[in-house]
């Protein structure tokens, strides 16, 4: 039986021209053309680097707030046609480090194999060829535009929502063979991106992975090398690592030996760190522990009690998948200093729908912004939006459906509090909610501050100061306020609207320049893709109008869970 598809899978592989995928993506021919063909790379991608852990840099291509729009939608697709398989654990949903790890907790033998260049191996002809073979079976066209709007110089991008895709389909084969050969040698296996590892209980680690030869020690099995070339990609050599017994073992990051578990030279270094600041104070003891880059911290852009509470998070996120106690020794050993380590008894997961991609994104943002100043860290929202919910009246009618189905899985749908017609039929009220189904509500975004009058929508909950920021290429958002309902002029007479009797809070037709006629509307797509991505100057939002909805959203969860 033929795998069934979303609509809007579907659509995408019934495209069979250029202009066909255009109208898929949204945008039209010429400006796919544009994109693709005059668009330099410096103006398609920003790119710069991140240290990694062994202090080496990591050149990052972070596209374009339009080219990421595109690549966005383009990468969920691409995810529903062709999943990964199941020992793929990395860019997966619901799969992370930990189940990497997990592979290979309290095994005699670890070997970790290293891709060399792996983004970079996966050139152009390769992404064209995934797009040209099943399941996507696209024309020469459709490939070529496909694999360009994916590639980068003639490789993957690191950095672009398409690359971590795109990587696990050309490594399909890959994964299936490194399972075949697992078997044959009596090993467990996992990827996660370019880290392959293998596992066993055995007495001897079988030679087809691994093999000790004299003075250059261990050294990938031939059976293993044959494997990655035949999928053209080749084993770091610098990186080929085994491990017995007693001896070390990491697998991205997480202790194995016993269980698994964050290092301990980890958590020595926190402890460190946490001692400084309870001796010297947050301001001095920020120096001291600066001096310990990079081994503490890869950035010194941010303070010493963001470091410490991110990492905290992290930990508490390792002990509770892996049922241990580290944070809770923090509690036991630093009592003076515990606000850097607040107890988090539970972590409530939920999934969030809203009327638009635009509403999921700044509500991502701003959870991200409060969870890395240590508020709402016990909240995991999933968030989703159904092919179709552009509305209030759309997203009401999938809650309802929703709730008809009885789900296990508390959903929750945001409303803006911009349509009185709505809100009146439906008895939502700002920052109220409805129950629709025994694990179903529909909520109304709460506003801001007490002077906020209605409507309001998601995008009035930044200081206007912050909403109206302009890009890079002087456009920005305007609100309705802004303009006179008769003539459309703005009320400084600077701009001039379409459609001035629109009552949609955000306007979202044509705005010109008086003076000269230049269009300077920043739609809410571009807005929202730019706070999501912290693309400067938006890279400085203030989200203190989200705390009233974040607030109520988190009763409402915590409610639920006690209710059910």
């Amino acid at each position: 039986m033929p795998p069934t598809f979303s609509q809007n899978s579907s659509d995408f592989l019934s495209v069979k021209s250029r202009s066909d995928l255009a109208g898929w993506l949204g945008v039209s021919e010429r400006a796919l053309r544009y994109i693709l063909y005059k668009l330099p790379d410096e103006r398609k991608y920003s790119t710069f680097e991140i240290k990694k852990r062994n202090g080496n840099a990591r050149v990052i291509d972070a596209p374009s707030p339009a080219l990421k729009f595109l690549q966005s939608k383009l990468a969920e697709t691409l995810s529903e046609i062709a999943p990964p398989r199941q020992l793929a654990k990395g860019y997966v949903r619901e799969r992370s480090i930990f189940d990497h790890a997990k592979v290979h907790r309290s095994k005699r033998w670890l070997v970790l194999a290293d891709i060399k260049d792996f983004f970079p191996s996966i050139n152009f002809g390769r992404v064209f060829g995934v797009f040209r073979a099943a399941p996507f079976s696209f024309g020469h066209e459709v490939a070529v535009c496909l694999a360009q709007l994916c590639t980068k110089g003639g490789q993957l991008p690191q950095g672009a929502p398409t690359s971590p895709v795109i990587s696990n389909i050309v490594c399909r084969r890959l994964d299936r063979e490194l399972l075949e050969l697992s078997k044959r040698s009596r090993c467990s296996v996992s990827r996660y991106a370019d880290d392959v590892c293998f596992s066993t209980n055995t007495r001897d680690i079988s030679a087809r992975v691994a093999d000790f030869v004299g003075e250059a020690g261990w050294v990938p099995g031939l059976e293993l090398k044959s494997v990655f070339q035949r999928n053209g990609f080749q084993i770091n050599p610098n990186k080929f690592m085994v491990r017995c017994g007693r001896e070390r073992k990491l697998v991205t990051g997480l202790s194995v030996n016993s269980g698994v578990s964050i290092p301990r030279s980890w958590r020595r270094q926190l402890r460190s760190a946490l001692h400084v600041i309870r001796k010297y104070g947050e301001v001095p003891g920020d120096s001291i522990v600066l001096s310990w880059r990079p081994a503490f911290q890869r950035s010194s852009a941010v303070n010493i009690g963001q470091v410490i509470r991110g990492k905290v998070r992290y930990a508490h996120w390792i002990d509770r998948l892996a049922g241990r106690g580290s944070v809770e020794a923090l509690h036991r050993n630093f009592p003076q200093i515990s606000s850097y380590f607040p107890r988090l008894s539970a972590t409530y997961k939920f999934r969030i729908l809203a009327e638009g991609d635009t509403d999921l994104l700044h509500l991502e943002a701003a959870l991200s912004s409060f969870q890395n100043s240590g508020r709402f860290v016990d909240l995991e929202p999933r968030y989703q939006n159904f092919s179709g919910d552009k509305g209030d009246a759309e997203l009401w009618e999938t809650l309802l459906r929703i709730a008809k189905v009885d789900v296990h899985e508390l959903t929750i749908g945001v409303f803006d509090c911009d349509a009185p017609a709505f809100m009146k039929k439906s008895g939502l009220v700002p920052g109220g909610r409805v129950q629709l189904g025994r694990m179903v509500y529909a909520f109304c975004l709460a506003p801001p501050d007490a002077a906020t009058a209605e409507p309001f929508c998601i995008e009035s909950l930044y200081s206007r100061a912050d909403a109206m920021r302009c890009d890079s290429s002087s456009r920005r958002l305007f609100f309705k306020d802004e303009f006179d309902e008769a003539t459309g002029v703005s009320i400084d007479g600077l701009f001039k609207r379409d459609y001035p009797k629109s009552t949609s809070v955000v306007v979202s037709g044509k705005v010109e320049r008086v003076s000269d006629g230049a269009s300077v509307l920043l739609s809410k797509m571009a807005f929202a893709n730019n706070v999501h991505a912290a693309v400067a100057p938006f890279d400085n939002m203030s989200f203190d109008g989200f705390e009233p909805t974040w607030s109520s959203l988190r009763s409402l969860v915590v409610a639920s869970s006690i209710s059910s």
